[in-house]
């Protein structure tokens, strides 16, 4: 009996062997590799370090940061990198990249550039020496790449007396032996830093790039993409940086003088005009009339044919320059304050056609000793040893034009951006400005435009007939509407603030 029940277990235990021999487990086969369906350049593949980006034609390869960013190309059409994650697509000896969205206004300038430079590459090289060049710019312009990490140069020793801000003062010729000055229009600050980097701020955009210096020395690389290269102001100050070739700083001012030239850029420092100034001088003004202190007479200009509301007009500009139009004519200068006392330059035009009291106005500025500003807004300006002084009344209103309507109302502050920091965020309602029909703008809760909480200030739309600007405590803010966001940017500014605002609806 038992030998009977062993041999009827021996034959289940086989029943089962046989069972799990003879069936296909329950699991899916794993499946064999795709094929490989995307044609590409074994050679674009890996990972490749920016060196820097260079022209056609010239050795020179500048390095857009002191560290080497790392970009990684995969087969199946990807791309990898710092603030550059995307995908491409590829034939022959072309390719195009395409990035995925970024915040652009939290980015540092460098790191725009690289990004606009790879959007708009159209072809590649990679060479034997471990070496990729992506075109773009009409193949004028590249990105080089190294399968290595780019060892940059030791960080360059940089004079302190240069590491400042530098206002635009304008081009000196020698001619004759006599020294000329030709004053700029643009309106320009030129930072210089640490690293060797440097940005020129401009009404009508910014050129940035790099310098080296032994003290003596001086040699700019602007780094592309360039200001538009139609004939303008701007341009020629790009055309006359390149050829730059030495400088000097001298009592406060500093020369970057033009190889092959007998001239030189001539700046003031920043610093040393801002202490000088009086933000509540800095406006335009409108003359009333000359006045004598002991009788107190007022002489009124007369009115002539050739007598406009911007006539006798003066303005004292944030930078130390200032600007006047007399009864004929428009004068450019400089100014400086101490206390109560003050110091006038005025130059820079003609006298064509001056009327006699345009004449005796322009003789009163040159010797101004000191200003007085009265309760009730007036400015008068001191001379003749006291005797005689000009009055004049704020002029804002004469140079502007009618807010539109969608500038009026209540705007509530929503952040405050300094250069490639984060920004500032504040909550609605927290900070806000009112632009009124009458010309004034209601701060409330923060100082803003060098006002102090719950301030009123003039303001200014299109100031001498400048579009997207407004004029606001002293300061010239370059604007952008669209709908219920408005930003503001101070156009002397280079690293901010800019100002984002929204409109606060009841």
């Amino acid at each position: 009996m038992k030998t009977t029940a062993r041999l009827g277990l021996l034959a289940l235990l086989l029943s089962i062997v046989w069972a799990a021999c003879t069936h296909d487990p329950d699991v899916p086969p794993r499946p064999a590799p795709k094929p490989d369906t995307t044609a590409v350049d074994s050679a674009l593949l890996g990972k490749w370090y920016l060196a820097g980006l260079g022209r056609v034609g010239d050795t020179t390869v500048t390095p857009i940061d002191s560290v080497s960013y790392a970009l990684e190309i995969w087969r199946e059409g990807f791309l990898y990198g710092h603030y550059v994650n995307g995908s491409y697509t590829w034939a022959g000896d072309s390719i195009h990249i395409k990035l995925n969205a970024e915040d652009k206004q939290r980015m540092p300038d460098r790191i725009r550039t690289y990004r606009e430079a790879l959007l708009s590459v159209e072809s590649y090289r990679v060479d034997n020496e471990h070496q990729m060049r992506l075109f773009y710019d009409r193949g004028q312009r590249y990105l080089l790449f190294r399968d290595q990490p780019t060892t940059l140069p030791k960080q360059a020793i940089v004079p302190q007396d240069l590491l400042t801000t530098w206002i635009l003062h304008g081009r000196v010729y020698f001619k004759d032996g006599n020294k000329a000055l030709l004053r700029n229009t643009e309106t320009g600050r030129l930072r210089f830093y640490t690293d060797a980097t440097w940005v020129f701020q401009l009404s009508t955009g910014q050129l940035t790039g790099s310098f080296r210096t032994d003290g003596q020395s001086m040699h700019f690389t602007l780094t592309p993409p360039s200001l538009k290269t139609s004939p303008s102001e701007a341009y020629y100050l790009r055309q006359a940086l390149e050829r730059v070739t030495s400088y000097k700083i001298y009592d406060n001012e500093l020369q970057l003088y033009v190889g092959g030239e007998e001239a030189y850029l001539a700046f003031k420092n920043a610093k040393i005009g801002t202490g000088r100034i009086n933000g509540h001088l800095c406006q335009p003004w409108k003359l009333v009339g000359f006045g004598h202190t002991a009788g107190g007479s007022l002489h009124i200009p007369e009115e002539g044919y050739n007598l406009r509301d911007r006539s006798f007009m003066l303005e004292f500009r944030a930078g130390g320059s200032l600007y006047t139009h007399s009864s004929t004519n428009y004068f450019y200068g400089e100014y400086s304050v101490d206390g109560q006392s003050l110091r006038m330059a005025v130059g820079g035009g003609t006298k064509v056609n001056e009327t006699q009291e345009g004449k005796a106005y322009i003789e009163a500025l040159h010797t101004v000793e000191r200003f007085e500003l009265q309760k009730d807004g007036q400015l008068k300006l001191f001379y003749n040893q006291g005797r005689d002084y000009l009055l004049f009344r704020d002029g804002l209103s004469l140079v502007s034009s009618p807010p539109p309507a969608e500038l009026l109302g209540k705007w509530t502050l929503a952040e405050m951006r300094y250069s490639a920091l984060p920004p500032v965020v504040f909550k609605p309602g927290e900070q806000t400005i009112t632009f009124l029909k009458s010309g004034y703008i209601d701060v409330e809760g923060y100082k803003l435009f060098g006002s102090i909480p719950e301030d009123k200030l003039y303001y200014g739309y299109h100031p001498w007939g400048k579009e997207n600007t407004l004029f606001i405590g002293w300061t010239y803010f370059i604007y952008n509407l669209e709908g219920e966001t408005l930003t503001m940017t101070d156009k002397a500014a280079v690293d901010g603030p800019n100002y984002v605002f929204k409109r606060l609806r009841k």
